[in-house]
């Protein structure tokens, strides 16, 4: 095993930089074959800072503790041969990537932020993915038969002090059902004669595809940038869209693709592995008034046929509704840590808020128009089926989320148990500087 100590010389004046080199980076500890360095712990402890307001005890010792059982967890991997597969690795940096650079404006931007190109934060990123990967699903393993039963759920909840208990803001089970209009036979016409011409006019070189796009597109994110959608994977795009972008050749013009969007042109700028960038001329079928007035007595119906009980809520979402976030949940919104369709009211965005001052329990809204992210607009309604008013943690309006933390409880002490068997065959070292550090009591006397 390989001890690397990194030194780096710090000069301060031209003559004196021999006094003033030091070492910044060195090993802390030594799990199996897992070290643990200075600069990661020290990067690990700056993020806990950021993350935690409060911490009874000394924080970087316990970061300390962490970080050895996660190289506990890589040394049971590497015994159990539990690997992160390439495909799913890059396919992870390719999603972190993506959200990075949604949030601070695209790949270049990222790359200046960075100070360096896409590629070479992907190298660096690599073995802490893979680490990550393999920490999870060995986490994962040794506890994914853990449930929490009603009796768990009891006496976990009894032996909460009273005066402990959590306190819960107004909560509520809210549905959402929105749809968008469907163009007439007509506006597809129309809208694919446009873009057949517009076609046209690009390959007999009449205009060239960067013009034609700023000029005529309808997605006006990329019109501007001439329609280039910067580098994208497979399965970021809709299917018709992205089968045709990975088979055209570069600076090739597609035939006239089809999706729920309305009617695409594609030339292929580029193409790096797995990742293609590629310029797009959408022309969408016009929505008219009529389509509108349309799609509301439509929607009137619907919620005419749920209160007769000719239609389920599910039935609708499941069918008709066009909001990813409720669609496949019977229309409600449900917490993201526990599943519940119970949801705090605080947690809903302030338009979809606004509508438990006007319902009542039991009451579905008005239809009503709106404007999505993307432009387009639609009609959508709500229904409010119960709430919650602020209250402290009680099993019948808070089971699920009592269930939730009862099981975290159990999977936790299966993990503590595990660790305390498990390391007393494992190779440990730390650093002397961290004895008197009782967050990592448990680790004494195994090696050093």
């Amino acid at each position: 095993m390989k001890k690397i100590i990194i030194a780096i010389f710090l000069i301060t004046g031209f003559n004196s930089w021999a006094q003033n080199i030091r070492v910044i980076d060195e090993i802390v500890a030594v799990i199996g074959d897992n070290i643990i360095m200075k600069s990661e712990l020290e990067a690990e402890y700056a993020q806990a800072k950021k993350d935690m307001e409060i911490y009874e005890g000394d924080l970087k010792c316990e970061v300390l503790n962490q970080l050895i059982i996660q190289k506990l967890y890589l040394h049971k991997g590497a015994l159990d041969s539990i690997y992160a597969s390439g495909d799913r690795v890059a396919d992870e940096m390719d999603r972190r990537i993506k959200y990075y650079s949604s949030q601070i404006g695209g790949e270049k931007k990222l790359e200046q932020y960075l100070g360096k190109s896409i590629a070479e934060y992907k190298e660096q990123m690599r073995p802490k993915i893979e680490e990550q990967m393999i920490t999870q699903q060995v986490q994962q393993a040794l506890v994914s038969s853990v449930k929490a039963s009603p009796t768990d759920v009891r006496i976990f909840f009894a032996e909460i002090p009273k005066d402990s208990l959590p306190e819960f803001g107004k909560e509520v089970e809210l549905a959402q059902i929105s749809m968008k209009p469907k163009p007439s036979e007509y506006a597809k016409e129309y809208a694919l004669e446009k873009i057949t011409k517009i076609r046209e006019d690009i390959v007999n070189g009449i205009y060239e595809f960067g013009y034609s796009a700023r000029s005529n597109s309808d997605d006006q994110g990329t019109a501007i940038n001439g329609g280039e959608l910067g580098y994208f994977s497979r399965g970021q795009m809709v299917g018709p869209f992205e089968r045709v972008a990975f088979k055209l050749k570069p600076d090739s013009i597609s035939d006239i693709i089809e999706t729920e969007y309305g009617y695409h042109i594609l030339q292929l700028i580029d193409r790096k592995g797995e990742k293609v960038n590629a310029r797009h001329i959408l022309v969408k079928p016009l929505i008219v008034n009529s389509d509108l007035v349309a799609l509301k007595a439509q929607m009137k119906g619907l919620i005419n046929d749920v209160k007769e009980g000719k239609l389920s809520m599910c039935q609708v979402a499941s069918k008709y509704s066009t909001n990813n976030q409720t669609k496949d949940n019977c229309g409600f919104y449900a917490d993201p840590s526990t599943g519940s369709q119970q949801v705090p009211a605080e947690a809903l965005e302030p338009l979809v808020k606004a509508q438990l001052d006007i319902l009542k329990v039991g009451e579905y809204s008005v239809v009503q128009q709106f404007i999505d992210l993307d432009g387009s607009t639609g009609y959508r309604f709500f229904y409010l089926r119960k709430v919650v008013p602020a209250h402290k943690a009680n099993l019948k309006d808070d089971y699920q989320k009592v269930q939730s933390l009862a099981l975290e409880k159990k999977q936790e002490q299966i993990v503590k148990d595990w660790v305390l068997e498990y390391k007393n065959g494992v190779y440990v070292w730390i650093d002397k500087k961290y004895s008197s550090c009782s967050e990592l009591k448990e680790w004494q006397g195994l090696s050093n």
